[in-house]
């Protein structure tokens, strides 16, 4: 599988950090949240609400159990694994620079 992505902090409101994900030469958008308050990355919405079921703990790196209902891979635009690369990449540059990064970009393939 050949992807990339970079994801951009587009807004921060107390602990929560929005990211806009651009993948595949801006072929695919997504958005997704650090949210060092619940310890967690989610997927969501441009306005931050979550979106799908897929969540990271911000701990370990893992991805944590569903909080019920129906995984919506398709409200989140993108799959488990593609979700579980792109959060554990900002997940990392967290950990290493100790806040939100501004941009984080990679290249998997």
């Amino acid at each position: 599988m050949m992807m990339s992505f970079l994801a951009q902090l587009i807004k921060s409101v107390d602990a929560a950090h929005l990211y806009r994900i651009i993948m595949d030469g801006g072929e695919r958008f997504a958005f997704l949240v650090l949210d060092a308050g619940s310890r967690e990355v989610f997927s969501s919405t441009s306005a931050g609400e979550p979106a799908g079921d897929i969540r990271l703990s911000l701990e370990d790196g893992s991805l944590l159990p569903s909080r019920g209902g129906e995984s919506s891979e398709s409200e989140a635009h993108m799959s488990r694994e593609e979700f579980a690369l792109i959060s554990g990449s900002i997940r990392r540059e967290w950990a290493k620079e100790g806040s939100p990064p501004l941009m984080v970009t990679k290249t998997y393939g």
